[in-house]
């Protein structure tokens, strides 16, 4: 006897928190346009125990921002949901993501990465070289999200910089010089979703503390573009899946040149708020994921 019974809906699961430390105003846009298509979207906390992940045919990491405090416990949790459920971006992608290092990586694939210095946890910085090197500098965990925990040292200020590594002491950190650049123009975020470029922004520096600080929409220089290019296609020679979201975060240094600051994979601001046609661009991509 045949069946007549409809198709089931898909289930797609937008990855937040249970207490998120701002609004994620993409959250919205993405439902609907998940919904537009006939997915059933829903957003659930990474940290609500409640959570049946094995319901859905897709969890979409979206703005988990507090994983950072809770990293003991979120890093099982990945690990889990993705034998229970298509995670995405993929687990592989998101834990070479978890640490900063993957920065000192793709500066040994030949990225035009910002400096970067590694302090282990517990480590010392020979604080009189890195002033004289680079002048006034960020100290930031590598583990971070959302600004988390980074601050601006001026130049020589020796007792201000000890005293936040002080009490970082558990945390591997990153000592980076500040660019001046940064300051006077930002940065420029690059949007990829399914590889390709959807949208930028532009955002103020931020430090520990400070709100999103997105200033809207910007085109893309051909150079800013490059490097993006650059740094997406360096995932497939350390052997990790494509994302299907991208953040790249770029800025020029003192001469002019684009540097990568950070890439984006597990839970950044994709500003889907921002570029009205992006939320369905995601949709399409993560639907191709799972075979609609």
């Amino acid at each position: 006897m045949t069946s007549h019974l409809p198709p089931a809906r898909r289930r797609v699961a937008l990855v937040t928190c249970a207490e998120l430390p701002r609004p994620d105003e993409g959250l919205l846009p993405l439902r609907d346009a998940f919904m537009a298509r006939g997915v059933d979207a829903v957003a659930c906390a990474w940290d609500d125990p409640h959570v049946a992940w094995k319901d859905f045919d897709v969890a979409l990491v979206q703005s988990t921002w507090n994983y950072v405090r809770r990293f003991s416990d979120f890093v099982p949790w990945l690990a889990r949901v993705a034998t229970e459920t298509r995670l995405l971006n993929p687990l592989a992608t998101i834990r070479w993501n978890l640490h900063k290092r993957y920065l000192l990586e793709l500066a040994e694939a030949g990225i035009p990465v910002v400096p970067t210095q590694l302090v282990p946890a517990r480590g010392n910085v020979q604080w009189r070289e890195v002033f004289a090197r680079w002048g006034n500098v960020v100290l930031k965990p590598a583990i971070s999200a959302g600004s988390f925990a980074t601050i601006r040292v001026d130049a020589d200020d020796h007792e201000a910089a000890e005293t936040h590594l002080a009490a970082h002491r558990e945390r591997d950190m990153l000592v980076q010089p500040l660019l001046s650049r940064v300051l006077a123009e930002g940065e420029r975020n690059l949007v990829y979703i399914d590889g390709e470029l959807s949208h930028a922004v532009s955002k103020a520096a931020r430090w520990s503390g400070d709100s999103e600080g997105s200033r809207g929409c910007v085109s893309v220089e051909p150079d800013e573009r490059h490097v993006a290019r650059q740094t997406l296609d360096a995932l497939e020679r350390f052997g990790l899946p494509r994302p299907t979201y991208a953040r790249v975060d770029v800025a020029r240094d003192d001469t002019g040149r684009t540097l990568l600051m950070e890439l984006e994979l597990i839970e950044p601001s994709l500003f889907l708020h921002r570029e009205p046609a992006a939320p369905d661009r995601l949709v399409r991509a993560v639907l191709r994921q799972i075979g609609d």
